[in-house]
């Protein structure tokens, strides 16, 4: 009976215990659910906000990708320079790795043809760093001059149906 007794007294203490628990907890869960509601909305709003700024940044980037194709569509196009306005025309060269061949790309205008005419294979492979902002026919002599090459323009070929179809040949000296 004295068993009996404890193990009475121990489960009257436990519910009593967990009644006073439910009630500390009903008491402060209304509390508790109203953080987490204003949480929520408050997340909810920064999701808004991030979305709003992430369609202004698209719409942005739509804007400059449109403004950057109108500016090569007209750089692009072939123009008729004249064999001085070839020569003496400005570049604005910078290659960190390059070959003679892609350097020399870069240095023409886009409608030139290159073509690389050398025995040395070892010097169509080699990679060189180069920056340049004088003029077309210069920035070629100081690429191809230290290697032993020379460069020459051939302003008037044309190809099989008769557009204009200009040449620079790099070959050895």
């Amino acid at each position: 009976m004295i068993r009996s007794v404890a193990l009475g007294l121990t489960l009257f203490g436990v519910l009593c215990c967990a009644r006073a628990a439910w009630a500390v907890q009903d008491s402060t869960q209304p509390a508790e659910l109203e953080n987490v509601r204003a949480e929520l909305e408050e997340a909810r709003s920064a999701i808004e906000e991030a979305r709003h700024i992430a369609e202004q940044i698209v719409v942005e980037a739509q804007q400059q990708a449109n403004q950057i194709r109108k500016v090569v569509a007209v750089n692009d196009m072939p123009v008729d320079l004249t064999p001085v306005e070839i020569q003496r025309g400005q570049v604005a060269v910078e290659i960190a790795a390059g070959t003679v061949e892609e350097i020399a790309v870069a240095i023409m205008p886009s409608d030139w043809r290159v073509l690389v005419d050398v025995k040395n294979k070892d010097i169509l492979q080699k990679r060189f760093q180069y920056v340049s902002t004088k003029s077309r026919d210069q920035a070629l002599r100081d690429l191809l001059s230290p290697i032993g090459l020379k460069h020459q323009y051939f302003f008037d070929l044309k190809d099989e149906a008769g557009a204009k179809k200009p040449l620079l040949v790099i070959s050895q000296r």
